[in-house]
């Protein structure tokens, strides 16, 4: 007569408020990442609250006590290490472009270079060029 073992019932995990947040973030970040890869600053800029709010969300949960490696899969891990790391490379590259994109636009309005000097005493004219500073903002 064969009698048959019950059944070993696993429960489901509990849910993880840390894993949530770490995931979010990653998620977030590797968003981010390709829009960064594409140059397409508009999407980057959209996901800038969605990444604060899971940076916040992340800062909160470790912040008494950093998290425990046991706490979160090697393999989760290793993603969100990677998704900063990229997202720190592609930040800069970014960051660069626009500086490019900037210094070209300030040169067309005004092609001279900026020598830093300022108007002679009293207002009187100067040998040197007197352009007044410009400040530039741009928004993707």
């Amino acid at each position: 007569m064969i009698t048959k073992s019950p059944t070993k019932i696993v429960p489901p995990p509990e849910p993880s408020p840390l894993l949530d947040a770490v995931t979010t973030l990653t998620t977030v970040l590797e968003a981010e990442n390709k829009a960064l890869r594409q140059s397409d600053f508009g999407a980057s800029g959209a996901l800038a609250d969605a990444k604060r709010l899971a940076i916040v969300s992340l800062e909160s949960l470790t912040h008494h006590q950093p998290p425990s490696p046991r706490l979160m899969p090697e393999a989760l891990h290793r993603r969100l290490d990677s998704a900063i790391e990229q997202n720190r490379l592609l930040l800069r590259r970014s960051i660069d472009t626009q500086q490019r994109v900037i210094a070209t636009i300030l040169q067309a309005i005004d092609p001279e270079p900026l020598d830093g000097h300022y108007p002679g005493h009293n207002g009187a004219e100067s040998s040197h060029r007197n352009t007044a500073p410009v400040a530039l903002t741009l928004r993707a």
